[in-house]
């Protein structure tokens, strides 16, 4: 049975969420408390907690819809970017990575926190590996390869680094404005 929930809960779920990754960013896993959370959001500890059970699982969740939000930008870019062989893909892979190599270059935690994701999350990272093959862009991709192998397609090497050539957002100033934290 699914649950409804009114816009209100909703917009409150995605500002924890938000001030989640902004504190996990800032001080990483260890040093982030469900206290730090709520504050950073202007939520009392309470409220958090009647969304997430546990810092964990307030973790996954960001985990989880981190990776939805990438599979859904990269299922519409599919769906609706026009264009060429190679700038579709590099427009997919775009869709699908980019945030994530964006959060894990602006924090001084990221392996920390890329760590715990494989550890707590890495069901989560599989199921979104699969739901970003559709078929179609498996078939796509596949087409692709073999007119890159007959001359007729950019090669895997120009496609990564064009892809590499974008540049990446620049690293949030969170961790020097951010009050300190104690180990909780």
């Amino acid at each position: 049975m699914s649950r409804v929930i009114s816009k209100r809960a909703a917009a409150t779920r995605v500002a924890l969420l938000e001030a989640a990754l902004e504190e996990f960013s800032a001080f990483g896993f260890r040093r982030t408390s469900m206290e730090s959370v709520a504050r950073r959001a202007g939520v009392s500890r309470a409220t958090l907690y009647l969304y997430w059970k546990s810092k964990d699982a307030l973790f996954r969740d960001l985990v989880e819809q981190t990776h939805e939000d990438q599979v859904a930008a990269m299922e519409l870019v599919y769906a609706e970017e026009p264009g060429d062989f190679e700038h579709r893909l590099l427009a997919m892979l775009e869709a699908r990575f980019l945030r994530f190599i964006e959060l894990t270059s602006a924090s001084p935690h990221a392996a920390e926190l890329f760590d715990l994701h494989g550890r707590l999350c890495g069901d989560v990272a599989l199921a979104s590996q699969e739901k970003s093959s559709p078929e179609a862009a498996r078939e796509e991709l596949s087409a692709g390869a073999e007119r890159a192998s007959s001359g007729g397609a950019p090669g895997p090497a120009a496609l990564g680094a064009a892809l590499l050539s974008r540049p990446l957002a620049p690293a949030a100033p969170a961790a020097a404005t951010a009050p300190s934290h104690s180990s909780k």
